[in-house]
């Protein structure tokens, strides 16, 4: 029987709310659709994230993913594209930072839409990452043809088709990867809309820690933006 959703959970160093993703995503969205699949992918976790998971995978019916080493997200998401079945792809950013009631607003539009994504408002979380996400957008309003108002949400349903066609345009490693299926999909000319969801600030590391980073993110960005942009353009 053809599976009509695949549900995609990346974890990396989730043991604080990794079981309570997995109960609400079983209780309010896998429960109540038939032929859908559940993909956990865990990313080189250092604490009992692959435990936690490994406890629970048979009762939740888990397609488990274990990884010892640290992918990253752009080659965890990667491989659970390529394993995945659904006509339909729903991924989430895991955390305990969204509202899983959530997911039917963006449901009942997936077949209008080769992506339906959330946009986060009432967004709890520290301000330069606001910030930040409000310039990485504007920017690429500016260099792109992109709509999007957050492009990086990872609260999202894709057609697989679509993400089969832009996945296969891949030719590089980036820490936007979504970003860049998002770009590639509008550019083949799909469709997409946003949907307004709450997000909820993440129990997370040290600030400093958090602010270390940014400087690699910008130039890691926009060294493959410049390999990216090349890219669409032949798209189009």
């Amino acid at each position: 029987m053809k599976t009509q959703l695949t549900l995609i959970l990346l974890a990396h160093n989730e043991e604080k709310t990794i079981l309570n993703d997995i109960v609400n995503v079983h209780r309010i969205i896998l429960k109540k659709i038939k032929n859908v699949e559940f993909i956990i992918c865990q990313d080189g976790s250092a604490d009992k994230t692959h435990k936690i998971i490994s406890s629970v995978k048979k009762k939740y019916n888990i397609k488990y993913i274990h990884s010892t080493k640290r992918l990253g997200v752009h080659k965890a998401l990667l491989l659970t594209l390529k394993k995945s079945r659904g006509e339909f792809i729903f991924f989430i950013d895991s955390g305990n930072k969204f509202n899983y009631q959530e997911f039917w607003k963006l449901y009942k539009y997936k077949k209008k839409y080769e992506i339906v994504s959330g946009f986060r408002v009432n967004r709890k979380d520290q301000f330069y990452r606001i910030l930040l996400t409000y310039f990485f957008n504007v920017f690429l309003k500016i260099f792109t043809i992109s709509k999007f108002k957050d492009i990086d949400s990872g609260f999202k349903i894709f057609n697989k088709k679509a993400v089969k066609k832009a996945i296969s345009l891949r030719k590089y490693n980036s820490h936007f990867y979504m970003s860049e299926i998002c770009l590639k999909i509008i550019y083949m000319g799909y469709k997409f809309k946003e949907i307004e969801i709450n997000y909820f600030q993440r129990p997370s590391k040290s600030r400093a820690t958090s602010f270390a980073i940014i400087p690699i993110m910008i130039f890691s960005f926009l060294t493959n933006f410049v390999k990216l942009k090349k890219q669409l353009n032949k798209i189009k």
